[in-house]
């Protein structure tokens, strides 16, 4: 039995490309890769046949959300909402069932989610005694300096609110080159 991993991409552009490269990745590894999206999302992918040679082991699965449109900074509350409500921890746990009930030898055995996707998704993996992995499809910096950012707060280096004490360019991190402040991503 091969390890079946489900890979929740955010559906939204810059997230999904990553997410099937390491899919694609898994496969050459011998996973089995049941890969969830929005509707439209789904059928771009398929109109496009981007899936090649590895498409016996990526099952391509949608569940129907769509984002609102985003007019304003306001509407991102309405954009969240309708994420939970369309791909949320409820969806996600149905997702998982129906899989599982299908596929007797092939069932899920790890839940590999955007990490902007992985709210609420710890409760799921628990009642399903899945391992549960976040998935950063931007640049390994961006989340060092990201996760980092409350022990910067607690060195001096930013304020609480996230903006750097002092206009230079600064080492924020030994794994990373100075930085100029500006060049912080929230900024």
């Amino acid at each position: 039995m091969a390890p079946h991993a489900l890979l929740i991409p955010l559906p939204a552009q810059g997230h999904i490309n990553p997410m099937m490269q390491l899919a694609w990745k898994l496969v050459s590894h011998g996973f089995l890769i049941t890969f969830l999206n929005s509707d439209s999302t789904h059928n771009r992918i398929h109109k496009a046949n981007t899936l090649n040679s590895f498409f016996d082991n990526i099952r391509m699965i949608s569940v129907p959300f769509e984002f609102p449109p985003l007019d304003s900074l306001e509407g991102i509350e309405n954009r969240i909402e309708s994420l939970i409500k369309g791909m949320g921890p409820s969806v996600i746990d149905k997702v998982i069932q129906e899989i599982n009930a299908r596929e007797e030898e092939n069932k899920v055995t790890c839940i590999i989610a955007d990490v902007w996707m992985c709210f609420g998704l710890q409760a799921v993996a628990t009642l399903h005694e899945l391992p549960l992995a976040a998935f950063h499809t931007a640049l390994v910096s961006l989340f060092a300096i990201r996760y980092f950012s409350a022990h910067l707060v607690s060195l001096g280096i930013l304020h609480s609110d996230g903006i750097p004490k002092e206009d230079k360019k600064t080492k924020y991190l030994p794994c990373m080159p100075a930085l100029h402040s500006g060049d912080l991503p929230w900024l």
